[in-house]
């Protein structure tokens, strides 16, 4: 055994050995033991895998975002995302950074693969030097509803930890060690300058080194074998996944709940997500109202059916004992009505967004639900519990529901100014007003001419309105009301509470 591995450690130092004399008598460059290449020749060049797309695991959710997005109205940009860690390393080439310095490029090409309208403002020098030569004016640039900034401002070295076991000169070895890196963004109203969305992640990259050596002397021959490996996620493929979900988040933070639950779906699927983002959060609430809603409009009705089944008996009753040619009473009509307030707090429970709020009814609802034959008439009539001549249960239970009905308002305005409000963008003139409030409500409104009038609106039910601008409207739930104003949504400023003058822009 001896004389067999001496002999092959002296034919491979042969081999070595020739390879070497031989490129020095012709006068070439060896770039691999036992290949060379002659100087007036290329180097063959090694072909590797094909080229591919970038993907990563949240490119469906971006994706899926695509048309969810206005894309008439908002436009957003990307500033600075710095890479602000101060990391740098040492290499073959000389010094570099950790961390990708493209960051910004990458959150752009996310905007753009959800849809987005995005213009450019990563390198704004060929606009200025086409503005400074007068090839083009500045004022025709689209201007952007939304920027997002942030930095990548976390690279810690974790340590590792491992084992290195040998017997006899015999055995294995393991190490691991991990990189934990961390950005911010934030989504910024160009307008206001107001920070709409923000968000932080941090992910732990992990590296692992394993291997196997041996080490042993075969007389006064030492024989050492090692081998082994090392694996480490690519760091700058991971910001980019990082940077991706990120905007994701910046995104669904600022839509309606409604718009991304199914794409919220492709999000949870991958592993490491949290459920405790603040779009999470948001998509159980409105999932949780709205089942809340639908329960209680499915009690409300049946409530509403037993109540008009009674009042039908109850009428029909009387009709027995009412004197020829005697108009019947109008409770039944009440239950009709109370049967009609149902399909609405059913029909509400299917909009889009429902706020929770919304799932609470009115005391006058409630009372008007859980009324019996023997509750006392407003009046202060005895009950008649037995239904007898004259309608008298019939007259108490009409009577209840009649009253417990909420009528609307009168426009008690009060005092205080209007504050004005100029759409950024107008399509068509402003002689028509369009309204359409998330939850039941009555706004009080007055075109130029007009004195106010309370107008109901029902819960996402839209309503168009014809007159004169400017128009003044007043509504105790601002936030719930959607107004489309010269033919576009209205975006309502931070400072409107519950009034406004709405002027028209030329």
């Amino acid at each position: 055994m001896n004389g067999i591995i001496k002999l092959l450690i002296a034919r491979r130092t042969a081999l070595l050995l020739g390879g070497v004399l031989l490129c020095l008598m012709s006068a070439c460059s060896m770039t691999r033991v036992g290949i060379a290449v002659p100087l007036e020749a290329n180097e063959p060049l090694v072909k590797g895998p094909a080229m591919m797309d970038v993907v990563t695991p949240f490119d469906r959710a971006l994706a899926c975002l695509d048309g969810r997005i206005n894309k008439e109205v908002l436009r957003f940009s990307v500033g600075s995302v710095i890479d602000a860690t101060g990391k740098e390393q040492v290499t073959d080439g000389g010094s570099g950074k950790f961390v990708t310095q493209g960051a910004g490029d990458i959150v752009q090409s996310a905007l753009f693969l959800a849809g987005a309208t995005v213009v450019n403002r990563r390198d704004p020098r060929i606009i200025d030097n086409e503005v400074k030569w007068g090839l083009l004016d500045i004022k025709k640039q689209a201007v952007s509803t939304f920027f997002i900034t942030g930095s990548i401002n976390s690279l810690d070295f974790l340590p590792g930890s491992g084992f290195d076991v040998q017997i006899a000169g015999l055995g294995p070895r393991y190490r691991q060690n991990r990189i934990l890196v961390g950005l911010d963004l934030s989504l910024t109203e160009t307008q206001s300058g107001r920070i709409l969305s923000n968000v932080s992640l941090q992910k732990q990259v992990v590296a692992t080194e394993d291997g196997f050596g041996i080490g042993r002397f075969f007389g006064k021959s030492l024989l050492s074998v090692d081998m082994g490996g090392k694996e480490r996620e690519a760091l700058n493929l991971v910001l980019r996944q990082m940077l991706n979900l990120a905007t994701f988040e910046l995104l669904t933070q600022v839509m309606n709940p409604a718009k991304y639950e199914d794409c919220m779906k492709l999000i949870e699927v991958v592993d490491g997500v949290t459920d405790n983002s603040r779009s999470s959060r948001n998509l159980k609430q409105y999932l949780n109202a709205q089942a809340k809603a639908v329960t209680l409009a499915s009690q409300t009705k049946a409530n509403a059916g037993k109540k008009t089944e009674l009042l039908d008996e109850v009428a029909t009753t009387a009709a027995a004992a009412r004197p020829p040619g005697q108009a019947p009473p109008a409770a039944p009509v009440a239950a009709v009505a109370a049967a009609q307030s149902a399909d609405a707090l059913a029909s509400a429970a299917q909009t889009p967004y429902f706020p929770a709020e919304q799932a609470q009814t009115s005391t006058a609802a409630l009372k008007a639900l859980n009324l019996s034959p023997g509750v006392r008439a407003p009046d202060g009539a005895p009950p008649n519990n037995n239904g007898g001549s004259g309608g008298g249960g019939e007259r108490q239970v009409g009577a209840a529901l009649v009253a417990a009905a909420p009528a609307p308002p009168a426009c008690e305005l009060g005092a205080g100014d209007f504050p004005q409000v100029t759409p950024l963008r107008a399509t068509e003139p402003g002689n028509s007003l369009r309204l359409r409030s998330r939850s039941p409500q009555v706004v009080c409104l007055a075109d130029q001419k007009g004195k106010f009038v309370p107008r109901p609106l029902a819960a996402g039910v839209d309503q168009k309105f014809e007159g004169t601008p400017p128009w003044r409207l007043q509504a105790e739930r601002m936030n719930d009301l959607e107004i489309v104003f010269q033919g576009l949504p209205l975006r309502k400023p931070s400072y409107i509470k519950d009034r406004m003058e709405l002027l028209e822009r030329s």
